[in-house]
């Protein structure tokens, strides 16, 4: 039987993919655009400030995204509902108020029933949506969706607005392999290429845990993927990039015996990357996200524990700041978001960050703090260099 497969079908199902693949228009050889660099004053102060973002009267909300619109106020997304993966979860977002630095009340973005109508076949349930500002001023929308089973047979959709969230056309459901398209979920930021096409940071939960990138055009159209990792452990990929060719992706290790954050390198702007590796520094299968400073210092958040805990939540009480100046190889922890002080606090549990740098210079951390809000963090490079 293997061997017909391997004699027959095989064959064809290479034929045909080369086929598919004559209908797509080519596209350049994978360079990052990189964001202009933002200017530091000199005598800047160091500044932090806490704040949270508005519930839309969900009893849970989870995975918060963001990105900044052109007249310098924030636009975030998140899944809300009863719990996670029930049939009442629905996107919402917010707008944050740069003049009042404050939030505006949440909105239903769309749920379930707005998706099936879309993409024209049965949902059962959404989530973890990322956002992108693309440098034409488009907002894509990238999210989950299942259909059926659980996150593993996931397929990931995409929505664009041409006013900068106010309205979003219909949803088109990516077309990842021509095969069987499922197990493909996203929760970091997504990069764009030079010539516009844009980066999505994947990962696949079904046949082997790993992540890639999946190079989208506009239109939805896949035009190539890029394997970012081998094997069954790597997840939810945050990748850094450096200059056009050169890039640092973090991963989760979603094994239970690793426990260490997971890192790897390309050279070629993404097209191939180096073997994985496990750093020296404690994870407890959670999310983590990395940025740059303006001195070009890489800087990880992330929770800072194990699961070789009696109490798991525990695993997620913290949550911490880690630098590199060498591009990943060494890092420092330098400072705690979250810190449990009491037996109390221990039962806490912080996750899924994300950060966005604003075109003043700001940095604005959100997460989640036990699936009931999101806090936010405002801080800017003097009080990363305070902290060195």
């Amino acid at each position: 039987m293997i061997t017909t497969i391997k004699k027959t079908i095989l064959p064809a199902l290479i034929l045909v993919g080369g086929g598919l693949s004559l209908l797509y228009p080519a596209y350049e050889h994978p360079q990052f655009l990189v964001k202009p660099k933002v200017e530091v004053p000199v005598d800047q102060a160091p500044e932090l400030t806490l704040g949270a973002l508005p519930n839309a009267g969900t009893p849970t909300m989870h995975s918060v995204t963001a990105v900044e619109l052109s007249n310098g106020n924030l636009f975030a997304m998140w899944y809300g509902g009863t719990r996670e993966g029930h049939v009442d979860v629905a996107l919402h977002s917010s707008v944050f108020d740069q003049n009042t630095a404050k939030w505006q009340p949440a909105k239903k973005v769309l749920d379930r029933y707005d998706v099936a109508n879309d993409i024209k076949h049965y949902v059962k349930k959404i989530g973890n949506p990322v956002l992108v500002k693309h440098p034409s001023g488009v907002l894509a929308l990238i999210y989950v969706s299942v259909s059926l089973g659980g996150w593993a047979t996931s397929n990931i959709n995409m929505a664009l607005s041409y006013d900068e969230g106010q309205t979003w056309h219909e949803s088109k459901q990516l077309k990842v392999t021509p095969f069987i398209n499922v197990s493909t979920l996203v929760k970091n930021d997504a990069i764009v290429y030079t010539d516009g096409t844009i980066g999505i940071t994947a990962y696949h939960e079904l046949f082997g845990e790993f992540s890639e990138i999946i190079r989208v055009n506009l239109n939805g159209d896949v035009v190539n993927k890029y394997r970012m990792s081998e094997g069954d452990f790597t997840i939810q990929p945050s990748l850094i990039p450096f200059n056009e060719t050169d890039a640092t992706v973090l991963m989760r290790d979603s094994s239970r015996h690793t426990q260490k954050v997971q890192i790897a390198y390309t050279k070629d702007g993404g097209f191939s990357w180096s073997d994985y590796t496990s750093l020296p520094i404690d994870n407890p299968n959670s999310a983590i996200y990395g940025f740059l400073d303006a001195k070009q210092r890489l800087w990880m958040i992330f929770n800072n524990s194990t699961r070789d805990s009696d109490v798991e939540h525990e695993a997620r009480a913290n949550l911490a700041l880690a630098v590199s100046a060498d591009q990943g190889e060494s890092w420092n922890i330098v400072h705690y978001f979250e810190q449990p002080e009491t037996e109390e606090d221990e039962s806490n549990r912080f996750s899924y960050p994300w950060v966005l740098q604003t075109q003043a210079g700001d940095y604005h951390l959100m997460y989640t703090e036990n699936r009931k809000q999101f806090r936010h963090h405002v801080f800017n490079d003097a009080w990363l260099e305070s902290l060195l």
